[in-house]
């Protein structure tokens, strides 16, 4: 082999083969040059037109592909993404603006030439040559270079670059000794690189279903339950004694299944058997799960408990030819060395089991499992216990932004809409000019030991509960508390610090609290006890020099309520205390009311003061000016900032002012009795506001003895951050479910679980709990998405954001990717702190024709998955956009992402679901539903002809883009007028019909004929067509005076269709035509028969359930009578059977049980049919269920409702009856009752439209076809024959030809101008408008 000279500075990385052809140009005479085998070549050059030349000068161009042979070149933005230069995926032009950008150097050479031809010097065969690239990096890559520009195109390239140096090596020894051709060069994909598997060679209509998102939901492996291998067997070390080993599996099975939790847990640590045995027991469930549920269980532990360190999904290594590695990232081009880029995989993942699997049962075996265990706070938080409900063990720790944004979550700031650092300030500028009477050195000492006070000076932004006038000795401790000693010396002459304040409602409360001990008889005080006598004539108050009474007083977190503890020692000052601690059982929980306190006393003893003579900077004062500050900090403004320091700059004598004449405000006020927000704090403070002669001035409490405001603790807390806030360890999970779920989950647990085991709360109003009751009450925490959705703000945190759960669960948790927008419910999910996250839907995104992958990117928000969740330029380039171009790598990574975190089982897989049988049903009209339908099809079809003769530029075409909302409606109202009859008003609008036979007039219409008079009648009434005699409420007239339907008039835009008549219309050219109603027609129109049209009133189509029945309801009426007569004969059959068995056996009965609905299901399959039948009939509309109930009502049918708007109670009653009333056969339902319920035993479902959401389709059958349905289930789709629903169907199974539909409809809209359809969606809609059809009855007289 021959020695390389390596290029300077540079080290050989990677190579690749690309086909390149013979240009034209360079064999033009009559021999054909081509370039010598195992010869260089460079890159030349410019734009779009880039080449290699060999050193015989023939150019080598790259070959052209398929988009570039038929003319349409993407060249928009995101196509840049997936590494297109100048509209090409060609790999030399990728390589061409790297080298001229200097990312990167190259050696060429030839390898390799193939003639199609044959190989004849003359032949017109296409030559390809096989160029051999060596890419080359700088050395200075393993110093941190990256590269300078095009880092996605050096992405693209570097997705090619192969590192198999043996195989650089046959190759270029094959190149010389000349070896056969390898003809696969003419079958290469878009990027021209030979054996590229990233993208797609060739369409292939056998791989379109690869890049199908429900197939690669499909094609996931369920998980399969594991067997119990002998070995872990207990083996005795003495066989001759006996112990655990002596009993069997099954006994060992029972006893472990009667502990709970916390006690299977600790006896599956003894030994690996056990731990095997308990792995298949979910305590306290009265149910045994089936083999798919449990394996899910296990899969779900196994993602809870084991984290991996993950190899970046995104980052390809590579190995230089003498051994260096570094690694690229594919999407972004970021290169790294050393050690391979990791990932930490997330906690959690999407439980995708198909709907009517039981999900619901396979979460609470979860949490039940798991019941007890506490979440793992972030790294480094220091974790504060204490104790609740005096005998829970309970945690919390504090956080700031800096360490949220650290551990991959939301900041502060972002999540409250907070500014961290608001009101933050230096030491040095709150230093005084002059120097304090007492030792100011403590400030620099106490900021020295932050760590010692770090626990005990953070707080949440929370709201203040104290009135205004209470504020100077109701101090705000949220998270900080300040145990209060309250010192009273009793004189005959005591200051009152709160002279409004009401002693007699005060005393009533003592006595409610105190079990109506009198005062007047009894001192019982902590530190004092005296006892004075029933027939004392005079009580005589102790003096402060013989008595001394301190009370401990304490703040709950929650509730801000002060309590009196009964030990001083109980509390502590930095550590979180609620009134569900205090040892006094009158007084634990925050609804009862205040303990109320001797005001009357002088105080020596308040948070934020110190005593005189004393150094300041006090730790609890500390503490407690910056819990203030932060309750406070959505009211700093700038003068509220100004008024801060001002306080903290105050000298000694200003302090000593504050005691006697006060001190006048720090801002002149403008506004007279309007406060400022400082105002608020400094009353939070301790301060007391008194307005005297027009200014304000602040004052110390009264009653204060020997007490100093702590200016030393107020500028260190004034230079702490404001962004800090607590989070609660709570062992409980948070579910989050669709509001009609709410009364399942509910269910569920009452049912299956053993009662009193789980603590369960529901949380579906305004009214906020407390967050530490929140997390430290309950098991479960069931709430809605609404309520999800409310809780957001920008402003302030959610109590829901106060606690770190052990796990959330959405159900049905699709809906968080319903809409692509960010929603407040999206950016509550993903804000919420948990361990683990878990996603419970059987549809991870919509199954339309129109599916997009866009709709899982939401979903990977809220699992916080670092690569694509939290990363949405790597979601779109890494997957969004490759998948969508059909490129194997975006179908690639998003396999590997779903086999990681994703797991599904299917009802085909498992042998204990029977089938479900579907049949489409085509109906006929009635003769009067079918005139309903006709009329609303004429106004649409009028509407679309007379818009410049159904031309989709006009602006009032239903067919128009930007009619995308009134084309919905439309579409709406069309498929509910196949469903129910109905009608539109339609009136003259104005004089217009009297101006088209004014026309007509002046054409030469003799206003006293007949033929006048019909005319008129006709288009104000309506009447039958002239050609086929067809009737028509909206004809149309001709110049010629012909009135026509739209089926004869649109069969000739330019002449009159009437036999013999042929009449030539006023053409009107484009050109002509051009206006702003049509800025863009398409070809020319009846100018003459279109103005002569009148114009219409037309109200809104109205259902007409009042007089007029339904075809479709029809035939389900019918159906459903079959049906009732079958169950009429079981019931007779049963109650025959149930005689026989009680008189034969001596009240023995045959059946072995009764169902959970009430009815007789025998132990074997015989007896399934003595079992009455049950409907679900589902339809979309609500107009179409109200024609159900009146129609079923009349035919004597009973049934039951479920559908918005019902009020829950209403819901909850209708779906007991449907349970366990026999004689109530049939649930009317629409998609709002479509999700979570078990109907297992409904044998038949009618869904009374198509679905245009398959998915949706699927969840309303799996209502019936779930785990515990026993017999087939039957299932009838109803569409009215010729009609849109006709339609739709044949779109639904033909969605790739609707694909490529859209695909030809966007590029035509690319080059004109006009916006593109939406989605797929939106183009079936104008697909379906533009082929409109009567149903044809008989003709009206």
């Amino acid at each position: 082999m021959e020695v390389e000279n390596s290029i300077p500075d540079h080290k050989l990385c990677g190579f690749f083969r690309t086909a390149v052809k013979i240009s034209p140009q360079s064999h033009s005479s009559e021999l054909r040059r081509t370039p010598p085998v195992n010869s260089k070549c460079q890159i030349a050059g410019d734009g779009s037109n880039v080449h290699f030349v060999s050193e015989n000068d023939v150019v080598l161009s790259p070959i052209c592909s398929r988009e570039e042979q038929n003319g349409s070149v993407p060249t928009t933005k995101k196509w840049s993404r997936i590494g297109m230069v100048h509209g090409s995926l060609s790999v030399v032009h990728q390589l061409h603006k790297l080298v001229m950008q200097k990312c990167l150097r190259i050696v060429a050479r030839v390898v390799e030439v193939v003639d199609r031809g044959g190989g004849d010097d003359n032949g017109d065969g296409e030559v390809r040559v096989v160029v051999l690239v060596d890419v080359y990096l700088p050395i200075a890559l393993w110093s941190g270079w990256q590269f300078p520009k095009s880092g996605p195109a050096a992405a693209a390239l570097f997705r090619h670059v192969s590192c198999d140096w043996e195989a650089r090596s046959s190759m270029l020894q094959s190149a010389k000794l000349g070896v056969e051709k390898d003809f696969s060069i003419w079958n290469l994909s878009d990027c021209h690189v030979i054996g590229c598997k990233q993208h797609c060679s060739a369409p292939d209509p056998s791989k379109k279903k690869l890049f199908e998102l429900h197939e690669i939901f499909k094609s996931l492996p369920s998980v399969a339950k594991r067997g119990n291998p002998d070995f872990l067997r207990v083996n005795p070390l003495d066989s001759s004694r006996s112990g655990i080993w002596v009993v069997t599996d099954d006994i060992l099975i029972n006893i472990l299944s009667s502990l709970c939790p916390v006690d299977l847990l600790r006896v599956s640590a003894t030994c690996r058997h056990l731990r095997f045995l308990a792995a298949s027991i979910m305590p306290c469930m009265k149910l045994k799960l089936f083999a798919h549920q449990q394996a899910a269980v296990d899969w779900m532990l196994q993602r809870e408990h084991n984290v991996e360190l993950l190899q970046h999904p995104l980052y390809m290594d590579f190995v230089t030819e003498d051994g260096f590695a570094f690694y690229i990232n594919a999407v972004f081009g970021q290169i790294a060395t050393g050690q391979a880029p990791k990932i930490k995989d997330f906690h959690g993942g999407m439980f995708c089991d198909e709907p009517g699997l039981g999900k619901t049962i396979t979460a609470l075996s979860l949490i039940l499992k798991t019941q007890g265990t506490l979440p793992e706070p972030p790294d480094g938080a220091q974790i504060i216990w204490c104790m609740h409900n005096t005998d829970q063990r309970c945690g919390y720790y504090e956080l700031s932004s800096e360490n949220t944004i650290s551990s991959g979550f939301l900041s502060a700031s972002r999540a409250t809409g907070l500014n961290g650092r608001r009101g933050q300030l230096s030491l040095d500028k709150l230093t005084p000019t002059k120097s304090l009477d007492f030792p100011t050195s403590i400030g620099s000492t106490v900021v020295n030991s932050a760590d010692h006070i770090a626990a005990a000076e953070i707080s949440s932004c929370t709201v203040m509960r104290s009135t205004p006038t209470r504020y100077a000795v109701r101090c705000t401790s949220n998270f900080s508390q300040i145990k209060r000693n309250l010192m009273y010396a009793y004189e005959n002459e005591g200051t009152s610090l709160f002279p409004e304040r009401n002693s007699r409602k005060d005393s009533k409360k003592r006595k409610r609290a105190s079990n109506n001990q009198q005062r007047s008889l009894t001192y019982e005080k902590p530190g004092y006890s005296k006892n004075i006598s029933r027939g004392s004539k005079r009580f005589c108050e102790p003096s402060a020099e013989n008595y001394v009474i301190n009370e401990t007083w304490i703040q709950c977190d929650a509730c801000q309520k002060w309590r009196r503890l009964a030990e001083a020692g109980v509390a502590d000052a930095t550590t979180a205390w609620f009134c569900s601690m205090n040892t006094d059982p009158l007084y634990q929980s925050c609804s009862v009311a205040e303990d109320s306190w001797d005001h009357k006393q002088h105080i020596t003893c308040l948070p934020g003061f110190h005593t005189k003579g004393t150094p300041g900077g006090l730790e609890e004062n500390i503490s407690f000016f910056t819990s203030v500050l932060k309750d406070n900090c959505s009211v700093m403004d700038s003068k509220a900032k100004k008024a801060l320091i001002w306080l903290a700059k105050l000298s000694p004598q200003k302090l000593l002012e504050m005691e006697t004449i006060g001190v006048g405000q720090p801002i002149i006020q403008t506004s007279v009795g309007v406060p400022y927000a400082y105002h608020k704090i400094f009353q939070a403070f301790g301060l007391v506001k008194r307005a005297e002669k027009g200014t304000t001035k602040w004052y110390y409490p009264r009653g204060l003895v020997n007490l100093v405001f702590d200016l030393d603790a107020l500028r260190v807390a004034l230079c702490k951050p404001l962004d800090s806030f607590r989070m609660y360890l709570s062992r409980a999970t948070l579910v989050v479910v669709p509001s009609n779920l709410v009364d399942h989950w509910r269910g569920q647990i009452e049912r299956h679980v053993r009662q009193g085991q789980l603590r369960v709360f529901v949380w579906t109003d305004y009214k906020k709990p407390s967050a530490h009751n929140l997390a430290w009450d309950y098991d479960i925490v069931i709430t809605t998405f609404s309520r999800l959705s409310a809780e957001w703000s920008p402003k302030k945190r959610s109590v829901l954001m106060q606690v770190h759960w052990l796990r959330i669960i959405l159900d049905e948790g699709h809906t968080l990717g319903s809409s692509l927008s960010l929603t407040n419910k999206l950016q509550m999910a993903v804000s919420l702190r948990a361990s683990n996250r878990w996603l419970l839907t059987g549809t991870p995104t919509p199954n339309t024709p129109s599916s997009q992958l866009s709709h899982l990117q939401p979903l990977l928000k809220f699992l916080h998955d670092e690569t694509y969740g939290q990363n949405q330029k790597a979601w779109e380039a890494g997957i969004l956009r490759p998948f969508e171009a059909e490129m194997e790598e975006g179908r690639s990574r998003l396999l590997q992402l779903l086999h990681r975190c994703m797991i599904s089982a299917r009802k085909k897989d498992l042998q204990n679901i029977p089938p479900c049988i579907k049949k489409m049903i085509f109906l006929h009209f009635t003769e009067e539903h079918a005139r309903s339908y006709n009329e609303l099809v004429e106004t649409v079809r009028r509407n679309i002809l007379m818009a410049d003769w159904n031309d989709p530029s006009h602006v009032e075409s239903l067919l128009n883009p930007k009619q995308w909302k009134f084309r919905s409606t439309t579409i709406r109202n069309v498929r509910l007028s196949c469903c129910v009859a109905g009608h539109i008003r339609v009136t003259e609008a104005g004089d217009d019909i009297q101006e088209t036979m004014d026309i007509l007039v002046e054409d030469g219409l003799d206003p006293t004929s007949q033929e006048y008079a019909l005319i008129r009648y006709h288009l104000l009434y309506g009447g039958n067509c002239m050609r086929c005699k067809a009737w028509c409420r909206l004809p149309v007239v001709t110049p010629c005076k012909h009135l026509l339907c739209l089926d004869c008039v649109s069969l000739n835009s330019e002449k009159c269709t009437i036999p013999g008549c042929d009449n030539l219309y006023e053409m009107q050219s484009p050109e002509i035509l051009t206006r702003p109603e049509n800025p863009n027609p398409k070809w020319p129109v009846p100018k003459d028969l279109i103005e002569l049209q009148p114009s219409y009133k037309q109200d809104d189509w109205n259902p007409d359930w009042q007089s007029t029945s339904s075809s479709k309801v029809a035939y389900l009426v019918e159906r459903l009578k079959e049906i009732q007569e079958a169950n009429r004969m079981i019931i007779n059959s049963n109650e025959d059977r149930s005689v026989e068995a009680v008189s034969g056996s001596h009240g023995k009965s045959n059946f072995s049980r009764f169902s959970s609905q009430g009815y007789l299901v025998g132990s074997s399959n015989d007896f399934c049919n003595l079992i009455p039948e049950k409907v679900i009939i589902f339809s979309q509309f609500l107009e179409h269920i109200h024609v159900i109930e009146q129609q079923l009502a009349v035919a004597g049918i009973r049934f039951s409702s479920l559908y918005s708007p019902m009020p829950s109670v209403n819901k909850v009653k209708a779906l007991a009856t449907f349970q366990h009333d026999v004689d109530c056969m049939a649930l009317l339902m629409d998609g709002s009752a479509a999700l979570g319920l078990d109907l297992s035993f409904v044998t038949h479902v009618y869904l009374m439209e198509p679905i245009w959401d398959k998915s949706m389709e699927e969840q309303v059958i799996s209502r019936a076809h779930r785990m515990g349905a026993i017999r087939p289930i039957h299932v009838e789709t109803l569409a009215m024959s010729g009609t849109i629903e006709e339609q739709m169907l044949k779109f639904l199974q033909e969605a790739d030809e609707g694909r490529s539909l859209l695909k030809e409809e966007c590029g035509k809209h690319g080059h004109d101008g006009a916006r593109a359809p939406r989605a797929l969606h939106d183009f079936a809609e104008s697909n379906y408008l533009a082929h409109l059809n009567f149903v044809r009855t008989s003709s009206k007289a």
